[in-house]
């Protein structure tokens, strides 16, 4: 086999180039052809992924986190050529959804023995964005895009769920609770909203089950809305959302959608797998089946 082996140098604190090369040894011993790429930005991944396509390798492996892995998949959605990750992110939650090990030896390791699975994306298409972007993850919208944007423009918060709700206790407190439109079949909400989610996996933010039923596979996307309540109260729901039972209060509901549509009065930031995706209003629906990954005999 030969792949290409992309790794994000400043992820993981920039310790994700001596995970890559960990894991390439671990590759060539199980006989892989393996050439190390180092990235520059997100475009660049992009990039690179381009030039493995274009010199027909069988696979590409990401070293990085959901970012990282964000911007290969929009060369490889719809595509036959499977996406292997090694995980190096601060968040880490479509790895947690795949149950891919955290150890690069490990997850190399799964690569190699080549079981591939076929998974769902979300397909956004946005205001201020030149094109429409695939995401594995969720679409934040509200105040969880407010936390996502400190959270990409600010690269020294810790990982994992401990940065993110750090963060989300920092902007809280001047957070306004904006007026949205979320329109979907069976859903039709207007009215201020603390966040509005549209999950394909079921965490986001190192571990946060904002939306527990969301599965990668089945073909649709979950929506969880949480409208405006009292900061006092939204500081109560917040250790809920580490267990997913949240979703039993009355601000909370979840819906299971192929698309839907978000409308607001004023341009909403939106983010996708913690990457900017552009602003409301934007359209977003569900694609099957739409890339290759590889995954371990569990799953």
């Amino acid at each position: 086999m030969r792949c290409a082996l992309i790794v994000n140098p400043v992820a993981k604190k920039g310790r994700a180039l001596l995970s890559a090369q960990r894991a390439q040894k671990r590759l060539n011993e199980h006989g892989w052809e393996c050439e190390l790429m180092v990235s520059e930005s997100g475009e660049h991944i992009r990039q690179l992924t381009d030039q493995a396509v274009a010199k027909n390798y069988n696979a590409v492996i990401v070293a990085g986190g959901d970012g990282s892995i964000h911007h290969a998949v929009q060369v490889l959605a719809k595509t036959e050529i499977p996406l292997g990750i090694i995980p190096c992110g601060r968040g880490n939650d479509l790895v947690r959804t795949l149950k891919i090990p955290f150890s690069p030896e490990e997850a190399a390791s799964v690569i190699a023995q080549g079981r591939i699975k076929k998974i769902d994306l979300g397909r956004i298409s946005a205001s201020n964005f030149p094109e429409p972007r695939y995401y594995c993850g969720i679409v934040t919208c509200g105040f969880d895009s407010e936390v996502a944007a400190f959270v990409h423009q600010n690269r020294n918060i810790p990982g994992g769920w401990f940065g993110y709700l750090g963060a989300a206790l920092i902007l809280l407190a001047q957070f306004k609770f904006p007026e949205i439109r979320i329109q979907a079949e069976g859903l039709d909400f207007g009215g201020q909203i603390l966040l509005a989610a549209t999950a394909n996996c079921p965490a986001y933010g190192g571990g946060l089950w904002i939306a527990p039923t969301a599965q990668i596979d089945d073909g649709l996307l979950n929506v969880c809305v949480v409208r405006r309540t009292s900061k006092i109260r939204i500081l109560l729901l917040m250790p809920t959302v580490f267990t997913g039972k949240h979703i039993l209060e009355p601000e909370v509901s979840l819906h299971a959608v192929k698309s839907v549509r978000l409308e607001s009065p004023m341009p909403l930031n939106l983010f996708a797998d913690g990457e900017p995706v552009g602003t409301t209003p934007a359209e977003i629906k569900i694609e099957p089946n739409s890339l290759s990954v590889f995954v371990p005999s569990e799953i």
